[in-house]
């Protein structure tokens, strides 16, 4: 019988990864949270939040985002270093870290910030269920099925897109300063048929995805290691090395839920 625990250990441990490299990025760019930064808080002039003004402008302190960062490097060690406890008590910390990010500067988060914070808020809700095996089984299927879904409505997003369907996508991203490559750019641009060879294999492989679930576990596993290269290419690109850690955590959940589909079959 395939043990959960195991496949929870390897999905937060990844995701931990991908977070100790976003805390060491964090307070290396530090002066960009500053009063005069592009990262500055902005949490105090949000008049819509609940927060208690108060709150709000401790966030935007120095002290605040000093805070922020000593929690955000300390939680995944934790995960690292810890047993289950630790680990649950550590998405807790995190999911509150992404919450303080967001609330005192909601610019400048991506895709990867946006999975950490489904993945620990997904381990503090399971947690609540008092069988342990129970637990990690929901997790993991409640991270599986965002998962797939995530693959399947970005490359139906795409598939809607003029510019992903021409390739010229590629270019725009490749040319843009947060993520862009400019050696990239240039080899698109010079030979586009590439470009479009490579926006439709995004397309195919995401819109695909869900073919996994039915192909032979053989054949499935081959598809996830694809979808790793997939994530290890984009971080280098791109120079979102966090990206491969955070997305490749959600990976042992479909590899948990092709196993069990194995055992019920046999």
């Amino acid at each position: 019988m395939t043990d959960p625990s195991t496949y929870v250990q390897r999905t937060l441990r990844m995701s931990a990864v991908g977070q100790l490299i976003n805390a060491v990025e964090s307070i290396r760019s530090i002066k960009q949270y500053r009063s005069d930064g592009i990262m500055r808080g902005r949490a105090t002039a949000n008049r819509t939040s609940f927060l208690p003004l108060p709150v709000r402008r401790f966030l935007d302190s120095t002290g605040g985002i000093t805070a922020i960062h000593v929690v955000n490097a300390a939680a995944p060690v934790l995960t690292l270093l810890g047993g289950r406890k630790s680990n649950i008590a550590a998405s807790a910390l995190s999911l509150l870290v992404n919450k303080s990010f967001e609330t005192r500067n909601p610019y400048g988060r991506d895709g990867s910030d946006q999975l950490q914070g489904v993945i620990n808020g997904y381990r503090l809700a399971t947690a609540l269920i008092p069988d342990a095996k129970r637990s990690d089984d929901l997790f993991l299927r409640a991270l599986n099925a965002q998962l797939c879904l995530s693959y399947l409505a970005s490359g139906l997003a795409k598939l809607v897109s003029s510019d992903w369907r021409s390739g010229r996508a590629m270019e725009l991203i490749m040319r843009t300063n947060t993520y862009g490559n400019t050696s990239f750019a240039r080899f698109i641009i010079s030979h586009p048929d590439i470009g479009r060879l490579i926006s439709w294999a995004t397309i195919a492989g995401e819109v695909a995805y869900p073919v996994v679930y039915v192909a032979d576990p053989r054949i499935a596993r081959h598809g996830l290691t694809l979808a790793k290269l997939f994530h290890l290419v984009v971080a280098y690109t791109m120079g979102l090395p966090r990206f491969f850690w955070t997305f490749g955590a959600t990976h042992p959940s479909a590899h948990y839920v092709i196993g069990q589909r194995t055992e019920n079959a046999s």
